[in-house]
This record gives structure tokens, sequence and C-alpha cells, in this order.
């Protein structure tokens, strides 16, 4: 019987390409730093046995590695190279320019094409809004005045 090997499909792939695997795991600080998790958590479960362990778990330093240890803190930190190599990468106008007339124009017009200030779909439209309890389209309108 032969033994399966896993050989990953990477062949077609450019390899510049951004990959954020190459940035969480792919570093020998990220290996380090991810296995240093499971070592962290395992000794504050045993923390709950050996006072020994409690008494470092509950000081300020075991505050510090409570943080540095979190894993959404970790993938953010280890990300951050990435998020900033994709963001270069993206297309921007040349020497930096803003288009203010086309902001501008997409700021003015709510989600149904109109101006925002008679949008019924827009929150911002005030009354005109069909969410509105003040709008008599609004099925929870009651009309106080009558």
């Amino acid at each position: 019987m032969m033994a399966a090997t896993f050989e990953p499909n990477d062949a077609d792939r450019d390899p510049g390409e951004l990959r954020l695997r190459n940035w969480l795991w792919r570093p020998w600080y990220a290996k380090l730093w991810w296995s240093g998790v499971p070592a962290y958590w395992l000794g504050m479960l045993a923390a709950i046995r050996f006072d020994g362990l409690a008494s470092i778990y509950h000081s300020a330093f075991g505050g510090y590695l409570n943080i540095v240890f979190f894993p959404p803190v970790m993938a953010l930190v280890l990300s951050f190279g990435f998020l900033k190599r994709w963001l270069a990468s993206l297309p921007a106008l040349e020497n930096d320019e803003f288009d203010e007339e086309e902001y501008w124009r997409k700021r003015r017009l709510g989600p149904s094409g109109m101006p925002k200030e008679v949008d019924p779909l827009e929150p911002s439209s005030g009354v005109f809004w069909l969410g509105s309890p003040l709008n008599p389209l609004n099925p929870g309108y009651i009309n106080r005045g009558s």
C-alpha cells in the first residue's frame, strides 16, 4: 500500500502574491509566538491546581502575558505587514489626487439614487425615511393630531 502524500497545489500561484498566511505563520517569530499560546493557556489551566503558578498568572506580568498571548491580538499584530502591503497595492489616483466631485456626488445621493434629503430609503432624510415613526407610510404611524 502506498502512503498518501499531501502536496499543496501552489504551482499555478504567483510567488509574489499577497497571502495572509505568509504573515500569520511563515516568519520564525510568528511560529514561535503561536506555539507559545498553548503553553501559556495550559499553564493558566494548571494554575488552578498549583498556587505557585496562580501567583504568576494573577500578577501584573500575568495580565501583560494575557494580552500578549490572546490569539486575536496576535493575529492583528502579525497581519499588520500584510495590511500595509495590501493597502499599498491598491490602485491610487496619480500624484495622490483626490476626486472631490466624485466623492460629493456619491455622498449627495441616497440608496435609491434620489437626493438624500428626500430619499425614503435613507435614514438621514428625517421624516421621509420609511422607518421613521413620523412618516405616514410607516405601519407604526399614529396620527395623534386627530
